[in-house]
């Protein structure tokens, strides 16, 4: 008896999470659960592997077909992720070092960041949530920095000239009364128009998105942001930051359509961090604990990406996210 009671809560339970990720295209709060696809994905293993050795062959055939659904939508990004090539020298083109991070307002060991991140990303810096604890932790990175930009807790540092900045804003024509709440929302962000080694310029953005769910707010920044920044030359635009969007969520794929620029954040776990283990008193763990890839780097078609990699552990509940970026040389092209 106490097999067949397994066998059936093992197999509802892997059922269940397999029919809520099918139903994700219907509604956003189904594919709120394709966020935490990964810890989906253990919950799954552990109750597949329990019926596995079940003596109920029709639970064990049924709960693998459900482990499988479970499985698939994240499996293809997993895998792209693991099959990436070093990129070959390009004769002709420069390469910037850039990074985003969340610094967390309630950071738990917060000047880390101002001593770890610089050499790491020396170009061009975004942060978000630059209050609370994180206050001071901006300035101190501030100080290293030729050039800032800042918009509400949004900040974009540059050892690269800024020629203009400001808050990135909707339209004029969004603000008409005949529009709807959903289309005034805005998240933070800042922009920077940033000139380059060769003389030419390029767009840097910095921005921090709501939560998913609950409510339909996330969806609306989204469109509100995709429109304003709809007028800046689309293939030396990036726009990178905390989106709270992961794979395989249709949100995050909602977001690279949207926007017209390619997610460079391929797989790259960057939450929750040691940070959010250490505020909480419960020290840091002793592995990292990022599951979720929820911080991206989305850039134009003219930037080849040379590298890409989740940053160290500066107590924020996010881990910084560092590429370099390649650009050729308008001078070097045909």
């Amino acid at each position: 008896m106490r097999h067949t009671i397994t066998a059936i809560l093992a197999t509802g339970l892997l059922c269940g999470l397999a029919l809520l990720l099918m139903l994700a295209p219907l509604w956003r709060g189904f594919d709120a659960l394709r966020e935490i696809w990964p810890i989906l994905l253990i919950i799954g293993g552990i109750a597949a592997g329990s019926i596995l050795a079940n003596r109920h062959r029709g639970a064990r055939l049924l709960s693998l077909a459900a482990f499988a659904v479970i499985l698939l939508p994240g499996i293809g990004e997993t895998f792209d992720a693991w099959r990436s090539e070093p990129v070959a020298p390009s004769p002709g083109a420069y390469e910037i070092s850039i990074g985003t991070h969340n610094l967390w307002g309630r950071n738990a060991s917060p000047m880390q960041a101002a001593t770890l991140l610089p050499p790491r990303a020396p170009d061009v810096l975004a942060l978000q949530e630059s209050f609370g604890r994180a206050r001071e932790t901006g300035e101190a990175l501030v100080a290293q920095y030729a050039h800032n930009a800042r918009c509400r807790s949004n900040r974009l540092l540059s050892n690269l000239p800024i020629l203009a900045s400001g808050c990135v804003e909707l339209p004029p024509a969004v603000l008409a009364a005949a529009t709807i709440p959903c289309d005034w929302e805005m998240p933070p962000a800042v922009w920077a128009r940033i000139q380059l080694p060769d003389g030419s310029e390029a767009v840097f953005v910095s921005v921090h998105l709501t939560w998913p769910f609950p409510g339909a707010t996330q969806d609306c920044q989204r469109r509100g942001l995709s429109r304003a920044l709809a007028h800046w030359p689309q293939d030396r635009l990036v726009v990178m930051g905390d989106f709270n969007a992961a794979s395989p969520a249709y949100a995050l794929s909602r977001l690279e359509r949207d926007l017209g620029l390619t997610r460079r954040s391929i797989g790259i776990a960057t939450f929750p961090a040691e940070g959010r283990f250490q505020q909480a008193g419960l020290g840091i763990p002793p592995f990292a604990p990022m599951l979720l890839g929820i911080d991206h780097i989305f850039a134009g078609e003219a930037w080849q990406t040379v590298s890409i990699e989740a940053g160290p552990n500066t107590g924020s509940d996010h881990r910084p996210l560092l590429a370099v970026l390649r650009l050729q040389s308008e001078s070097a092209q045909p």
